[in-house]
């Protein structure tokens, strides 16, 4: 574990004891982003434990430099290994300049909800006041955050994705499909992940070698 991911342990625990059960507190250190949560606290929010790997959102901070200039970002939106919607925030954790780990908080604001839904109803104020806390379902739609329990549930969460975005199924794709699914996947980080080229090639029908074959096409354009 690196130094200054380790060092954030003893926050998680304040973070733990001031937020209470409805914030999960979740410390990933990038050492192996197959297993990158080291620590999570109130894991049943996001339906995940100690061990469980990177997510979408990681793999996109680690490939894109758009995020070094920053140090966290708040109030997206996710979702649970359940679907359920969630809104999060997450502090990156750097050494020597080189995002290491991430501390990251997700809320289960359904409680909040619930009480919009409610005094909607009788015709309260508190849903004015509350609109901007709570997540409705253009909100859900808009998520940027999936979280998984293992490397295969992500890489078929990406590919089921693509399949709705071209309308077809994986085993329909021609060799475009094929290469603009693999570019796409390039984009989000997933091939940073370790088995992930196998698991793409099995879910794809095609070989290791060739999916190799793509990642160089795309990488030398």
């Amino acid at each position: 574990m690196h130094e200054a991911v380790a060092a954030m342990i003893p926050l998680v625990d304040f973070l733990e004891t001031v937020l209470g059960s409805n914030n999960e507190i979740v410390l990933h250190d990038f050492s192996d982003l197959e297993h990158s949560v080291v620590d999570i606290r109130n894991g049943r929010v996001s339906g995940r434990s100690t061990g469980a790997p990177a997510t979408d959102f990681v793999l996109k901070v680690l490939n894109d430099e758009a995020f070094a200039a920053g140090d966290h970002t708040a109030s997206y939106l996710s979702h649970s290994v359940a679907g359920k919607p969630l809104r999060s925030a997450s502090y990156f954790i750097r050494e020597n300049d080189k995002i290491v780990g991430m501390l990251c908080i997700n809320t289960d604001t359904s409680l909040i909800d619930e009480l919009e839904r409610l005094t909607t109803k009788i015709g309260s104020v508190y849903h004015a006041m509350s609109k901007e806390t709570t997540l409705n379902a253009e909100d859900a739609a808009a998520s940027v955050e999936h979280f998984s329990t293992s490397t295969d549930e992500l890489v078929q969460r990406c590919l089921s994705t693509i399949e709705t975005s071209t309308g077809k199924p994986v085993a329909a794709f021609s060799a475009d499909d094929r290469l603009d699914a693999v570019r796409q996947m390039d984009a989000d980080g997933v091939f940073l992940l370790k088995g992930a080229v196998a698991q793409v090639a099995e879910t794809m029908g095609i070989s290791e070698p060739s999916v190799y074959r793509y990642l160089q096409k795309i990488r030398r354009a």
